[in-house]
């Protein structure tokens, strides 16, 4: 699946794009902020390499797959949870840094 190796790789440049821009500011509420985006793109990049294991195998059933098929679910479900929690941050913190934005200039 072409897709999903393509959307892999930009969420880990997401990431690291997101990580590099918390470290460079100074702002407390945009500091979450971004860390919270980067939490999301790395909770999808797990999400979706757990995704791309179960099209890697083609669903095949046999006892020596079922190990990786655990670990690929546990990819999965940890992964996208930990993507959803991050959004939930990053409308929580949206608001908060649009104000530390007002203030900060003053």
């Amino acid at each position: 699946m072409a897709i999903l190796v393509f959307l892999i790789i930009m969420s880990g440049v997401a990431y690291l794009y997101f990580k590099t821009k918390q470290i460079r500011t100074p702002r407390p509420a945009e500091k979450a902020w971004q860390k919270s985006r980067a939490g999301m793109a790395l909770g999808a990049l797990m999400g979706l390499v757990g995704l791309n294991t179960f099209f890697l195998f083609n669903f095949e059933i046999a006892t020596d797959l079922i190990f990786t098929y655990i670990i690929a679910l546990l990819f999965i479900v940890i992964g996208f949870s930990s993507a959803w929690i991050r959004y939930k941050a990053v409308k929580h913190f949206t608001p908060l840094m649009e104000e530390e934005d007002r203030n900060w200039n003053e």
